[in-house]
């Protein structure tokens, strides 16, 4: 009789363990409908449940992967891919194709969070090919846009057009409206990393309808992005599009695009304001506030506001100091920090003044110091003008020479065929030749001289302009350095820096704004200039909309 009870009770607990196990399998099922419906709380709560009943290796690789995908779509990654790694061996070793290209996948946010992007897009091609075994059509579509995404990191903008275009047909294929906008926005700007606007153009217009299938939390950045495209071409439709946005999310991007459309409009007040209040929202983010405060020293010199550019000044210097801290790396290791001391005595100077005025309350000092301040300055105008106008004769004068010299050596070469007879011819042009490199080398000390002994800015200007020949980048120059290397600039390329001065624009040109102009001048491409500049292309585009020529009246 003890025998037959103890048999009963072995299969009872058998069969109560296999329930249990059951309800497991089925409730981590439920976690993973739930997570494909975007219910992310519920999905979180039964998650908890489960996290505590005993599991087969089955279910615990399909918790593994259900608790890494729900901490990356909820941007609360688990703190490592312990895991996901756990589920990554099992589905292997079973062969679960599917399930492996899903644990893939999400393996390769792990290297986007470690900034291993090329190593991200080895994961997700891995989880391409197992994809491809089956007819997930949502797990293909998010395959596809993640290489898209993570190719234009890369720089590989055919490859994120492809990828972004073969989440498309997914999109259409199963009629999904919300991957349809993001995919067309998506081909848009990967045509605009490849200079195609005209087909950037077409797919904007093709994502406009669908715009109201865009996730709420998404939707400024997404206004803001068809915005930054209208901008240049159509500035009234990219405002609707900024304002717009502004309805969704008060993006620092987004204000300070507005304004500049407001600014070039003529509403300089109303750019100001934006400005300063994308400033007060932009964060951490240094590229989005040194774009910003210069676009807001510009109007407080235009208005004299000059306490409030001080204390800008200041801060874009913080702000260079933190990008150059951010961005050292081996190649870069050699840079020191170089600010203009004369800068800092320059805002001492002012503080000094202003001291004086509280001390001595005397207005007459003030007119005074004004008028020789205003003075020396024009003094110093007309001398520097002087010597970048020395400087070009001299410049042009080694030019002539070179070109003297290069032809009698030309013609040596010539008449050194039938040298017995052209002797005297042949003496004649070698005496004009050395005469020339005499010259050369005689006004090349002159000009060295010119710069030694007069001109200290403009040697000041040359130091610059060898180092962006060599290669090296402006990150830590400060306005006063920009000024340096465009008046040198000047000095030995008047005319086209004064053709380029000449040119009425959106905006007044500033140093920063025409050391831009030079660059394109010299023939530098816009990688070449963000990269110099040290610009987001967010801040290549600001900046190039605030030199755009005016339209001939």
């Amino acid at each position: 009789m003890n025998m037959r009870k103890n048999i009963y009770g072995i299969a009872i607990l058998f069969m109560l363990t296999a329930c249990d196990r059951t309800s497991v399998s089925v409730k981590l099922d439920q976690i993973d409908s739930l997570i494909v419906k975007e219910q992310y709380d519920s999905a979180r709560v039964l998650l908890k449940e489960a996290s505590g009943a005993s599991m087969t290796e089955e279910d615990q690789a399909h918790y593994g992967l259900l608790a890494t995908q729900l901490g990356y779509v909820t941007n609360n990654p688990l703190p490592s891919d312990s895991l996901l790694d756990m589920a990554l061996t099992y589905y292997k070793k079973v062969g679960n194709h599917q399930k492996l290209a899903d644990a893939y996948y999400y393996k390769s946010f792990r290297s986007r969070i470690d900034q291993d992007y090329p190593q991200a897009i080895l994961y997700c091609k891995e989880a391409e090919r197992l994809a491809n075994f089956g007819k997930d059509s949502r797990l293909q579509y998010k395959i596809a846009e993640n290489l898209s995404y993570l190719n234009s990191i890369c720089g590989n903008n055919l490859l994120e057009l492809q990828y972004a275009k073969t989440a498309l047909d997914i999109a259409q294929r199963v009629q999904n409206k919300n991957w349809m906008a993001y995919c067309y926005n998506r081909i848009s700007f990967a045509f605009a990393n490849i200079d195609q606007y005209d087909s950037v153009f077409y797919y904007i217009e093709k994502s406009i309808p669908y715009l109201s299938s865009v996730y709420d939390s998404d939707k400024a950045e997404f206004l803001t992005n068809i915005g930054l495209l209208f901008k240049e071409d159509n500035p009234t439709r990219a405002k609707e599009f900024f304002e717009k946005a502004l309805v969704y999310n008060e993006l620092p991007i987004t204000l300070e695009h507005l304004a500049d459309i407001y600014f070039a409009e003529g509403n300089k007040e109303k750019a100001y304001s934006l400005w300063k209040k994308a400033l007060s929202t932009s964060g951490g983010n240094n590229y989005e506030k040194d774009n910003l405060i210069h676009s807001i020293i510009s109007y407080d010199l235009e208005r004299g506001n000059i306490d409030n550019v001080s204390k800008n000044v200041d801060e874009i210097i913080n702000i260079k100091d933190s990008i150059l801290n951010k961005l050292k790396n081996d190649t870069i290791k050699d840079l020191q920090l170089r600010f203009d001391h004369e800068v800092a005595m320059h805002e001492a100077d002012k503080k000094l003044i202003s001291t004086q005025r509280l001390l001595m309350g005397s207005a007459i000092i003030l007119v005074l110091m004004a008028f020789y301040l205003f003075y020396r300055k024009k003094k110093e105008e007309v001398r520097q003008r002087e010597y970048q106008d020395q400087l070009y004769a001299y410049t042009t004068e080694i030019e002539q020479l070179t070109a003297n010299r290069d032809q009698a050596l030309a013609h040596i070469g010539e008449l050194e065929s039938n040298k017995d007879e052209n002797l005297q011819k042949i003496s004649q042009l070698e005496k004009e030749a050395m005469e020339a490199e005499t010259a050369i080398k005689k006004l090349n000390k002159s000009i060295q001289k010119l710069l030694d002994e007069g001109a200290p800015k403009l040697k000041e200007g040359k130091m610059l302009y060898d180092q962006i020949m060599e290669g090296q980048t402006a990150l830590n120059w400060t306005n006063k350095e920009e000024d340096y290397f465009n008046k040198y600039y000047a000095a030995i390329h008047y005319q086209s820096y004064n053709r380029l001065r000449k040119v009425k624009r959106v905006t007044k040109l500033s140093a920063h704004n025409m050391f831009y102009l030079i660059l394109k001048e010299m023939g530098k491409s816009d990688e070449e200039i963000k990269r110099i500049m040290v610009l987001s292309p967010e801040g290549l585009r600001s900046i190039r909309s605030r030199t755009k020529p005016l339209p001939l009246e």
